[in-house]
């Protein structure tokens, strides 16, 4: 009697089931009336290069052989731009170049069709464009300094601190023949040394930027110039020594001419037996042209007493046995000086501290080459009846000898 009272409704849930497929299978036949709806493969993957006013869109299709063109939509579909597909044997990367953009990020919905206009499922890919806001934040590099090594052969530049996204420095420079030349420094290096290049001349240097790693262009501004100094070197003091003449001024009161060129620049320095004029004589140790030289006043008695107030400089290759004048050329007439010009003994501050950096005298350009130096003094600050003085360097624009 159950089954009985249950077989009406089996029968009702079985009828309903048949017209639920009927209808399916007439919708199914409606949407493919015009054939099977049919997705090409879409990209594997969409990459965005980001570039001066334009971007990149590097497309890693799949294996669907059916795919021949790729498509890409930003600004909400409202631009697009396309790039067909030469399918090989394996999977094909496509490159779309979307120029005349503005600054800014964008998003972009990349397609592929068949050629029957078949779309696939959309891959979507954020990009940044670069342009003239980012030009605007870039400058080159500083120099921090720029001088020669110890051996004067290579031209040394010290680097400040490079912006983000530096990638490398471009350097022009003149060599020795006359010619341009161009080096690529790495972006970030702090030093850089250049062998081979004319003295006297221009370097220019512009910073290229990458605003990211994969960019596809690079970003500079207009170069920078500097100076190449002219060359010069400080002489070598461990090759100074003493060269005692005849008529020469000896040291005195434990004051001796050595602690000249200790790179000591308080006491003791040097000090001499009594009267005035007087010389003494050294030897440097090579013959060069002396471009510029300092002295450094004894540092107990700055501007008074026996320190050395003017004096003249000579130098020879070859002097005299005798301790004569023979043989000795006259380089410079030299007076040291107190800037503030206060009288007698008063200093100030400022006159202490120029002091102590020591006092440079320039000479001509085409001084003769000497080996040998002779300082005769003529007149202390105090008008004391001996001499004193601190330290004593000399620079060159002489090459070191090969």
């Amino acid at each position: 009697m159950k089954m009985i009272k249950y077989l009406p409704c089996f029968f009702l849930v079985l009828a309903g089931a048949c017209i639920s497929s009927c209808t399916k299978e007439d919708d199914y036949k409606e949407m493919t009336k015009d054939g099977e709806i049919y997705y090409p493969g879409k990209a594997d993957s969409v990459a965005a290069h980001g570039g001066n006013k334009r971007i990149k869109l590097q497309v890693h299709l799949g294996n669907d052989p059916l795919v021949t063109r790729v498509k890409a939509f930003w600004n909400n579909n409202s631009d697009s731009a396309v790039v067909n597909v030469v399918k090989t044997t394996g999977k094909d990367i496509v490159d779309l170049l979307i120029n005349n953009l503005n600054q800014g990020t964008y998003s972009f919905d990349v397609y592929t069709y068949t050629a029957e206009n078949a779309k696939s499922i959309v891959k979507k890919v954020t990009g940044m464009v670069y342009g003239d806001n980012y030009l605007k934040v870039l400058s080159n590099r500083t120099i921090k300094t720029i001088g020669y090594s110890l051996d004067g052969k290579n031209l040394v530049i010290d680097w400040n601190t490079a912006l983000d996204g530096e990638k490398s420095i471009e350097l022009k420079y003149t060599d020795e023949a006359g010619a341009t030349k161009t080096l690529i420094v790495p972006g970030g290096a702090l030093k850089t040394e250049l062998s081979g290049y004319k003295s006297d001349t221009k370097l220019t240097y512009r910073s290229v930027f990458l605003p990211e790693p994969e960019a596809i262009d690079e970003f500079s501004v207009d170069y920078t110039e500097v100076g190449v100094p002219v060359f010069e070197r400080q002489l070598d003091k461990s090759k100074f020594k003493e060269y005692v003449l005849p008529t020469d001024a000896r040291d005195a009161w434990g004051w001796l001419m050595p602690y000249l060129w200790d790179e000591k620049y308080n006491t003791p320095g040097f000090a001499t037996t009594n009267g005035i004029p007087q010389w003494f004589t050294f030897d440097m140790g090579e013959s060069v042209s002396i471009s510029r030289f300092k002295t450094w006043q004894a540092s107990d008695r700055l501007y008074r007493g026996e320190n050395v107030k003017k004096f003249e400089l000579w130098g020879s290759n070859n002097p005299a046995a005798d301790g004569s004048w023979a043989g000795w050329a006259k380089l410079a007439d030299c007076q040291s000086v107190k800037p503030s010009g206060l009288p007698g003994t008063e200093m100030t501050a400022g006159d202490a501290d120029y002091a102590r950096a020591g006092e440079e005298f320039k000479l001509s350009a085409g001084t003769p080459k000497v080996r040998y130096i002779r300082i005769k003094i003529l007149e202390t600050w105090g008008n004391g009846s001996f001499t004193t003085m601190g330290e004593l360097s000399f620079w060159t624009s002489d090459r070191m000898a090969q």
